[in-house]
């Protein structure tokens, strides 16, 4: 049995707040519910690259904590978003996430028993949630909607302008204790908290994860050229191909998009398969269970205990010290991205083998993004 401690060490890990209050909400939340409710929530436009890396491996920190996990498809807001595109397609595209974040879930150690998968649509047309729609349209100003995103905030349709609304009345339509996503929903998040106690229902706890940066050390996006991020189902040739072209400054840390993968995507699988080899899974006692192989963090086999990356025949315990050694100049840009280049495509090669075997995941992907578009 975990403390409430422990589970919030779980929870917050690597996660920011919106205020710093609400890191003492949570706590307190955890200390007195006993299985709180969490989703992540996304929406069906493009194509997603490894950044979903860092939410969906969060989320094994939330079923260790012994949290009520759902993935939240948004099938409506993804619409109304990204509206050049059919309902029709958008619903592929939603279908094409799930084989996706199934296998991603799977190759991370997560019984897909363990998890709950909600679409949107199956909520949003109940005439309760209208009815709220409506109400929560009447009580909001056009700049309230214009506020959440850039996206909105420059769009002149009406449908992005819904977003909010869509997003944040899920928190009492999924019964939600806590809605978790990317340091990109602060507006959406903050716009949750504000309004969705004028419809009388109870403010809900968020937590964010970092954004993780592109290739190029900038923000990553599904609407960027391919060679600034690595696709789920790029080959090993191609992913090499990308991290050696790739933003790798010797000594430097900033605009580093090889070292900000690292520490962002690879470092926290890397901590959770020692975790799990260490026994330490918490409340999610099945994990790993239908795992074909021992995963192992990427360190060496003659790497110390405890190590979670090795590069160039040195061995680190920590991303800090890892950071340590490439600013020095004890690892250098060539060995970083070797080390980078064999860790993804080891993660990336039981997902691959899933959409191989998967007939229905590839007929849905032609159909989601005809001729190889990304989606935008």
């Amino acid at each position: 049995m975990l403390s409430p401690e422990q589970k919030y060490d779980l929870v917050a890990r690597r996660q920011s707040f919106l205020t710093p209050e609400d890191a003492e909400s949570l706590k307190k939340l955890l200390s007195e519910k006993e299985q709180p409710k969490i989703a992540w929530e996304t929406a069906p436009t493009g194509k997603p690259h490894v950044g979903y890396f860092v939410p969906l491996t969060k989320l094994v920190d939330f079923l260790r904590a012994g949290l009520h996990v759902t993935v939240y498809y948004m099938d409506v807001y993804g619409f109304i978003v990204n509206y050049i595109h059919s309902m029709e397609t958008v619903e592929y595209r939603r279908q094409y996430y799930h084989h996706l974040v199934s296998a991603i879930l799977t190759s991370l150690g997560v019984p897909l028993e363990n998890m709950h998968f909600v679409n949107e649509s199956s909520l949003s047309y109940d005439p309760a949630f209208v009815k709220d729609s409506h109400k929560l349209c009447a009580i909001m100003t056009q700049q309230d909607a214009k506020d959440i995103t850039d996206e909105v905030g420059q769009t002149k349709m009406l449908s992005p302008m819904l977003c909010a609304v869509q997003q944040s009345l899920s928190e009492p339509y999924l019964d939600l204790d806590i809605q978790f996503g990317g340091e990109d929903q602060v507006g959406l998040f903050n716009h949750a908290k504000r309004f969705i106690p004028l419809l009388g229902y109870r403010q809900r706890e968020h937590v964010m994860n970092v954004i993780v940066a592109g290739l190029d050390g900038l923000k990553m996006s599904s609407s960027k050229p391919a060679e600034t991020k690595i696709e789920f189902l790029d080959p090993p040739s191609v992913v090499a191909a990308k991290i050696s072209a790739a933003s790798c400054p010797a000594g430097e840390v900033a605009q580093n998009g090889v070292l900000g993968m690292l520490r962002d995507v690879l470092v926290p699988i890397s901590e959770q398969r020692l975790e799990r080899l260490r026994g330490q899974t918490g409340a999610h006692v099945t994990e790993g269970k239908d795992l074909h192989a021992v995963q192992r963090p990427f360190a060496t086999v003659d790497a110390p205990e405890g190590s979670i990356f090795s590069i160039g025949g040195r061995h680190f315990p920590s991303y800090e010290a890892l950071e340590k050694g490439f600013v020095s100049g004890v690892i250098g840009p060539e060995d970083l991205k070797a080390a980078v280049v064999a860790a993804f495509n080891e993660v990336l090669a039981p997902i691959q083998d899933i959409y191989t075997k998967s007939r229905a995941w590839q007929e849905v992907e032609e159909l989601a993004y005809p001729g190889g578009c990304n989606g935008h």
